[in-house]
């Protein structure tokens, strides 16, 4: 190899390794899960000349999947096509290999930290010689560390984040989260012309049942109702508390045919929780609610204080009328 040739090579090295290290000190100023996937996953194919990036992660618990899918609104949420989320990943050496179509030739990397196999980051590229048999990986793998720490410490921001805005007893949002997911899912309305459904949920006699079975039972009731509410609703709704027994669900997507069905499933499953006193007495539940659909308009502001006072206007005819009934509130 000629001099000229050993100097281009390594000029051209050291700009790619300045590149790298650039691009490093971005994904470790990620915060968000969004931020980071969109930097992975977009910004690297974009960057280095690349076709497509993909994760294939080692998540046995779901707890990234799921930290994931608490961050992501619907529209952020398609980043995770490019991910696959297994219990168990096969570990891999850095080293070139034959693609899946229509790549012609891949690099998967493996995501090591602090000796821990976290998956793989896999590169793809439609030229054929973009990864051969022999080439140094070195800076690469250098990225597939840095990725592996971002992924541990995303999470962490995360979760931090989460419990600012999740309520500690029952684990639901707190009125700011709550907030914030409303606020994102009318602006993402605004742009898209979708609407979202509200429900407004109070429990029935909850002061009586405090003061003749005990705020143990009644913190207990709040969780189960929790609970319940989890495990009838998609991932991406959003269960929050707004004070008190008073609950909200925002619903993306559902449409005004199907939010009378929806409502009927959560007032019967609260009505099939079973909560326990101290003394390990069943102690019945029913909840009263209202519900509508909400249409974001363009240049519109419809703040989440309005939409509960008016949905509050019909929870309390509910109580009125007996309790243990969801009406739906006129738009």
């Amino acid at each position: 190899m000629e001099l000229e040739e050993l100097l281009e090579n390594a000029r051209r090295n050291e700009a790619l390794l300045r590149r790298l290290q650039a691009y490093e000190l971005q994904l470790l100023s990620c915060q968000t899960w969004y931020d980071f996937l969109t930097l992975l996953l977009e910004g690297l194919p974009a960057q280095f000349d690349l076709d497509a990036a993909t994760l294939k992660v080692c998540d046995p618990e779901g707890d990234l999947k799921a930290s994931m899918l608490q961050s992501l609104d619907l529209e952020q949420a398609v980043l995770l096509n490019q991910l696959e989320f297994q219990g168990r990943v096969p570990m891999i050496e850095a080293g070139p290999v034959s693609p899946p179509p229509p790549w012609a030739s891949g690099l998967p990397l493996p995501l090591m930290r602090n000796d821990v196999y976290l998956g793989q980051l896999r590169l793809y590229s439609a030229n054929p010689d973009r990864f051969q048999a022999g080439m140094a990986t070195d800076f690469m793998q250098h990225l597939a560390a840095v990725v592996a720490a971002c992924l541990f410490m995303v999470k962490q921001s995360e979760e931090t984040a989460r419990q600012a805005l999740t309520d500690p007893l029952t684990g639901a949002e707190n009125r700011r989260g709550f907030e914030r997911a409303y606020q994102r899912e009318w602006a993402r309305g605004q742009r898209q012309y979708h609407v979202f459904a509200m429900i407004l949920i109070d429990l029935d006699h909850f002061k009586q049942v405090n003061d003749v079975h005990g705020h143990g039972t009644g913190d207990r009731a709040l969780k189960a109702l929790c609970r319940t509410l989890k495990s009838i609703m998609r991932p991406t709704d959003h269960i929050g508390r707004l004070g008190g027994e008073e609950f909200a669900l925002l619903v993306p997507g559902c449409q005004p045919d199907q939010l009378p069905s929806v409502a009927g499933r959560v007032q019967e499953a609260i009505r099939d929780m079973r909560v326990e006193n101290d003394t390990g007495k069943i102690v019945p539940l029913t909840a009263s609610g209202s519900y509508l659909c909400v249409t974001p308009r363009p240049h519109q502001q419809l703040a989440l204080d309005q939409v509960t006072e008016h949905l509050d206007t019909y929870l309390y005819e509910a109580k009125r009328n007996g309790r243990n009934q969801f009406i739906r509130a006129e738009q």
